[in-house]
């Protein structure tokens, strides 16, 4: 009996143990779940971290974009000067093939055949008429510098003299040479061979071009039909064919009355110069037309080359004084005058953004750079004025 008493007492003395232990992981989960909550409220409180922007980063990158571009553009001019003279002519020549489609006598291939092949008869025949006159200049280019040079020898003297000076004073400072002195000289390619590849190098980047022309006529409608059928509403289709139109036409018109101006501004520059006595009147219409596409640099590179055919070809340097001055003031009527009383105010272009880009696009391009600078400018300005989000760009190329 007393071993079965104590028995139990063992027994019920051992299950509220059981019980107790039991009862710890309850309060133990209940604790975490408490502090879970908590934590979490903390989080929840907790204003959300900043996120650090490199922005260093950003600009080391965007720098070295930057220079990657302008490397390309560089090295890539042989191909991308077609493709930038061929953009220029299509919008030159689009209104063309648009009124010879109008009637649908003819399809748009045919009509920019037409237009291309137009355009390459032209420009092979004034290349051809102007072959002998600019040849002609080049071989007696040295002979008409001398001369000038004689005529203009009391502006030159001083210079000259101020020069042997300097040389002087280099001498004395490098001391006299040495006989062992081994001097090195770089000899340049022949003239004949400077020649051959400036013309294949002409002719294949004109292939490019009439080619590529030819086929951004041709496919241009096609090509607004292809994004056309991506959009989805009418209305928006509407309003996309609208915008381009616009854009199309804005650009065309620019060009053309550029274009027009320049070819009027160049005959009666011609035709004033012939009056004077000056010699081939007819190519310095023509040199004055193109440098008229070059603000700023274009009218005194060509008040310069009419200065100095003054001197060699009229009797004073005071009737030489004549010419360059009426170049000039016909240059300055049109670009203040003319020009923007037919393009308007909304055409105006930044002064300072087109000084820059001559000089950027004559860096990168040469020549060809700097007579496609204002119309490339020109192009960009049109474009920004059509699209909402691209306005504040217009505006600063305006100025």
């Amino acid at each position: 009996m007393s071993t079965s008493s104590s028995s139990r007492n063992i027994i019920h003395s051992a299950e509220p143990q059981q019980t107790a232990y039991a009862a710890e992981p309850k309060q133990d989960a209940d604790a975490v779940e408490s502090q879970t909550s908590d934590d979490d409220r903390v989080a929840v409180n907790r204003p959300p971290e900043k996120i650090v922007t490199h922005t260093y980063g950003r600009l080391s990158l965007a720098i070295l974009a930057t220079l990657g571009i302008v490397h390309a553009l560089y090295f890539a001019r042989a191909i991308l000067i077609p493709m930038a003279l061929a953009i220029v002519l299509f919008f030159l020549l689009a209104p063309v093939v648009r009124f010879l489609t109008r009637w649908r006598l003819m399809t748009e291939s045919i009509a920019a055949a037409i237009v291309v092949l137009v355009l390459s008869t032209t420009i092979g025949f004034t290349s051809y008429f102007l072959a002998g006159p600019i040849s002609d200049w080049v071989a007696n280019a040295p002979a008409t510098f001398r001369e000038a040079e004689q005529k203009l020898r009391f502006f030159t003297d001083p210079v000259d003299k101020i020069d042997q000076a300097s040389e002087q004073v280099s001498k004395i400072a490098s001391g006299s040479e040495k006989d062992d002195v081994v001097k090195v000289s770089v000899q340049q390619p022949a003239v004949t061979s400077y020649l051959l590849n400036s013309t294949l190098n002409f002719l294949a980047g004109a292939t490019i071009t009439m080619v590529l022309v030819y086929l951004l006529l041709a496919m241009g409608h096609r090509n607004v039909n292809s994004v056309v059928e991506l959009i989805p509403t009418v209305e928006d289709k509407r309003g996309f064919v609208t915008m381009i139109r616009n854009v199309e036409q804005g650009i065309s018109h620019y060009l053309l009355t550029i274009t027009a101006i320049n070819i009027g501004l160049g005959t009666v520059i011609g035709v004033i110069l012939a009056l004077l006595g000056l010699p081939d009147p007819f190519l310095l219409g023509i040199m004055a037309a193109t440098l008229n596409f070059i603000p700023f640099v274009g009218p005194f590179v060509g008040a310069a080359v009419t200065f100095l055919i003054g001197v060699v070809y009229l009797p004073t340097p005071a009737e030489a004084v004549i010419g360059p001055l009426i170049y000039i003031l016909i240059n300055v009527l049109e670009g203040n005058v003319i020009t923007p009383l037919i393009l308007g105010r909304s055409m105006k272009l930044n002064p300072a953004l087109v000084f820059i880009c001559i000089v950027f696009w004559g860096w990168a391009w040469g020549v060809a750079g700097i007579l496609l600078a204002v119309p490339l400018i020109g192009i960009i300005k049109i474009s920004c004025d059509h699209f909402k989000y691209l306005q504040p760009v217009a505006r600063i190329l305006s100025g």
